[in-house]
């Protein structure tokens, strides 16, 4: 059975064959994502970041992101199984990483916070980043609120650009579009959907 059919199944109306194509694809993929995805990690994370990955019982917690990023990929239509590992590694990635953010939000104090000026994106305390939305942590609980409303993929591409400030050639590598254009395309057309999704929840939003 080939990759397209697998994801095809995995996200079929039977139970049983959802079941038993979603076990065949962790059979297949989980350990060299699990093993791209620890990599990618330890370059990424800042020394105290380290100390709440292992508070998430890395093992199962990246095997659980693993089947909720297969449930709700959208239907892949790559050129190789390598960009299919690329592109699963960077979404459990990026999940893994947005979890240690909302660990490290919930432990500032909302006063000491908006001290400290306008809330950068995702960005923890020292982080920069070009999506500024306003200088409470209600604004940014709407953005994360907005941003859980797209699709897997587009989630991703929006945050790793806003957020991580990534070049589009970067993008398309590590979410599996076909150039950099593609990508830039992508993420213009999700950013527009962004805003607009922001500025119906009274969030006046500036992105790059």
């Amino acid at each position: 059975m080939d990759l397209v059919t697998l994801l095809d199944r995995a996200r079929s109306g039977d139970a049983d064959a959802r079941t038993e194509a979603r076990e065949r694809l962790i059979a297949l993929y989980y350990d060299r994502v699990a093993a791209m995805v620890h990599g990618q990690l330890q370059s990424r994370l800042r020394p105290q970041q380290h100390a709440l990955l292992r508070q998430l019982s890395t093992g199962d917690f990246v095997q659980e992101v693993f089947v909720e990023v297969l449930r709700g990929l959208e239907r892949w239509d790559g050129e190789s199984e390598a960009a299919f590992t690329a592109l699963l590694a960077t979404l459990v990635e990026h999940r893994i990483v947005d979890q240690i953010r909302r660990s490290q939000a919930a432990r500032r104090d909302v006063r000491q916070q908006a001290d400290r000026g306008p809330v950068t994106l995702g960005a923890t305390a020292g982080e920069r980043g070009p999506g500024t939305l306003a200088s409470n942590q209600e604004a940014v609980g709407i953005y994360r609120e907005v941003l859980a409303t797209f699709p897997e993929r587009e989630r991703a591409l929006l945050a790793m650009r806003l957020e991580d400030q990534l070049e589009f050639a970067t993008l398309a590598e590590r979410l599996a579009y076909p150039s950099p254009d593609a990508a830039r395309k992508a993420f213009h057309s999700a950013e527009a959907r962004l805003l607009l999704r922001l500025r119906q929840r009274g969030i006046a939003g500036e992105t790059s």
